[in-house]
């Protein structure tokens, strides 16, 4: 990474590990033959492949679940939303979902409204951005088929007890509950048993652009989005990317056994932040919460947010006002809307995301920067 950069915007997607690039090499050079190949070479890799998920299942420490590859958590979530809803549609047609999910759950969640008849309720997180056992167990209906909450808010961090909201779905067999957990994996401790599909993505965990995983629990069902082949337990019909699979693999692995130390060094840099921020209420008002180190989000306080941001990247600091997969087409922060109604708050918010390759001298930089910046903007 160029010395001169100061990248603070992990969330959207991290610095791959420097080994993750011999283990994508070495991969494409012993498993190069198609795993669906019945030769031996084809074989191998499959073994190889297999191998790959019992390592990454033993790591999450998940018992009765399975795990499928795509490319992305996009299409991961696409698939275990869409393909339970239009598998048991007979049972029902409502779902339970929130309002600051991330786009990919957003927009199959509207898909299935307005084009397929489903009927979406959304729970609002409450003033720390979290969500509510009760709340999610309060909407539940007859017809009700499907929840689906993410594990870590992307945009502010807050963290959903998602252990618990599991156990209390279970006494409603005929619900599947699906979770997006690529900005938890490997950051925030938590326990999956509880989930019937789980979506992770490499990029956010020091791996690879293209690598991302749906875990399911064993026996259940969903309508393939894909046809072809019939790979992937006939569930995603594409010819496996080994070399990616390896990437996720080693980049999964090695940040929860790092997890605490990443934990550790990220906190000293967000309490940091969190001081600065907290001396300047005349300038800044904070949207999340302490207790996830790795996401600060705030706004900036009659100063547009987007400017800023804009001012911080040409002085060589990479931030974000909102996820990257929304920056294009929201005018403010949906999420932070959720929990604040202000548009003078949720139009001009800034995201400031962790890595373990931060430094105190570069959260000191951007501090002394960021308050230059919204002295002199007008």
């Amino acid at each position: 990474m160029d010395n001169k950069i100061i990248y603070l915007d992990s969330a959207s997607k991290t610095i791959p590990y420097e080994e993750c690039f011999e283990v994508f090499n070495n991969a494409q050079k012993q498993y190069f033959a198609n795993p669906s190949s019945i030769h031996f070479e084809g074989v191998k890799a499959l073994r190889y492949i297999d191998g790959c998920r019992e390592e990454i299942l033993n790591a999450l420490s998940l018992s009765n679940k399975n795990i499928l590859f795509t490319s992305s958590a996009t299409e991961a979530n696409n698939l275990a939303l869409k393909g339970f809803a239009f598998k048991y549609k007979n049972r029902g047609k409502h779902i339970i979902s929130t309002s600051y999910e991330h786009e990919s759950v957003k927009e199959a969640l509207k898909q299935l409204e307005e084009e397929f008849g489903f009927e979406v309720t959304y729970l609002k997180p409450n003033s720390e951005g979290v969500i509510s056992v009760s709340d999610v167990i309060s909407q539940i209906r007859k017809d009700t088929i499907l929840v689906s909450i993410m594990a870590v808010n992307n945009e502010i961090g807050s963290i959903n007890d998602i252990d618990a909201i599991g156990k209390e779905l279970k006494k409603y067999p005929k619900i599947c509950f699906h979770v997006d957990a690529a900005q938890a994996i490997g950051k925030i401790k938590m326990d999956f048993n509880q989930v019937d599909l789980l979506t992770i993505s490499g990029h956010k965990i020091h791996g690879f652009v293209g690598s991302a995983a749906l875990i399911f629990k064993k026996n259940l069902v969903v309508l393939p989005m894909f046809s072809g082949g019939g790979q992937e337990f006939g569930l995603r019909s594409s010819t496996l990317d080994i070399a990616n699979i390896s990437v996720l693999t080693y980049a999964l692995k090695t940040s929860i056994k790092e997890g605490k130390n990443h934990f550790d060094s990220v906190s000293k840099l967000s309490t940091l932040l969190y001081e600065y921020l907290s001396k300047h209420p005349e300038k800044y008002h904070i949207n999340s919460n302490n207790k996830n180190p790795y996401i600060v989000n705030f706004s900036t306080i009659s100063k547009k947010g987007s400017v800023v941001v804009e001012a911080l990247s040409r002085n060589g600091i990479m931030v974000s006002s909102t996820s990257a997969c929304s920056s294009y087409k929201e005018k403010g922060s949906y999420v932070v809307e959720s929990i604040n109604s202000d548009p003078n708050v949720f139009n001009n918010t800034i995201r400031v995301s962790f890595s373990y390759l931060n430094t105190v001298s570069e959260i000191e930089t951007f501090i002394k920067t960021l308050d230059k910046i919204v002295e002199e903007i007008r």
